[in-house]
């Protein structure tokens, strides 16, 4: 019994440091639950991802896909409270701006935000907006979901493998993850299966299949490669880095959707 009211508050932490929904009013959450919160990260992603479609749906029955899109957008970071963006900039600032370990912490917990963040926010909607865009209005609910459950799971990755970068008690949010037990990283994978395939069924009923593999290919590299990098720059992962992976990854599922509906289209 024990074990599943931890796992249902790591699950409610999950929700509560992820999304501005008030979970935490629904029982009084420790502070290994927030520990253990990374791990329900994916899961979480069902809520994120389901906003982001659903409302894109929603607004794409009165608006143009392209007004519809950065409205669902803009759903998704309230909801958020555009939590994965301040650790994006924050990433591209520190490591843009920072040489050493040390210098990169210090840019990242600095609360201003600069040239580099901006650049990356411009760059990263700009790439993402283009992207959706060229993909069928029709599928596209199933493909944003899709991605919105694969960045999560890759970031979910390096808390696997990096141990955390910063001193405990200078943690940013005042909590260091933990590593995934055996059920939320089981979750994690049948939550990821079952978006791909959601997204993969109706899109291959529009393109030939010959390219699908770029949308799990692109996503996998880029999470393995930033995980490479964060390792040999500062030794582990923060924060900061999770939210960065988690939508640089979701930016590469995408282009790889984009890419596979381009390219069979050519043929």
């Amino acid at each position: 019994m024990e074990g599943q009211r931890s796992h249902l508050g790591a699950l409610l932490a999950a929700g509560s440091l992820f999304t501005r929904l008030p979970f935490w009013r629904l029982r009084e959450l420790r502070q290994e639950d927030y520990e253990d919160a990374l791990s329900w990260w994916p899961v979480v992603g069902l809520i994120t991802g389901g906003v982001l479609a659903g409302s894109f749906y929603l607004y794409s029955q009165i608006f143009p896909t392209e007004v519809a899109l950065v409205l669902a957008l803009a759903s998704r970071l309230f909801l958020t409270g555009a939590f994965h963006e301040d650790g994006l900039g924050d990433f591209f600032d520190g490591f843009g701006g920072g040489r050493t370990k040390e210098q990169i912490l210090a840019i990242m917990k600095d609360s201003h935000v600069g040239s580099y963040a901006v650049l990356a926010f411009v760059l990263y909607y700009l790439i993402y907006w283009s992207s959706a865009v060229s993909i069928p209005g029709d599928i596209l609910p199933f493909v944003l979901l899709s991605c919105d459950v694969a960045g999560k799971c890759c970031s979910y990755m390096q808390v696997q493998h990096l141990p955390y970068a910063r001193r405990t008690e200078e943690c940013k949010v005042g909590v260091v993850y933990r590593r995934a037990g055996l059920l939320p990283m089981s979750l994690a994978v049948l939550v990821l299966i079952a978006t791909q395939a959601v997204a993969y069924f109706p899109l291959s009923l529009f393109v030939e299949q010959g390219y699908v593999w770029l949308s799990f290919a692109l996503p996998l590299v880029t999470s393995l490669g930033l995980i490479s990098y964060i390792r040999r720059r500062i030794g582990g992962y923060t924060g900061d880095t999770c939210g960065a992976i988690c939508l640089l990854s979701e930016l590469a599922m995408l282009l790889g959707y984009t890419i596979y509906a381009q390219m069979n289209s050519l043929y």
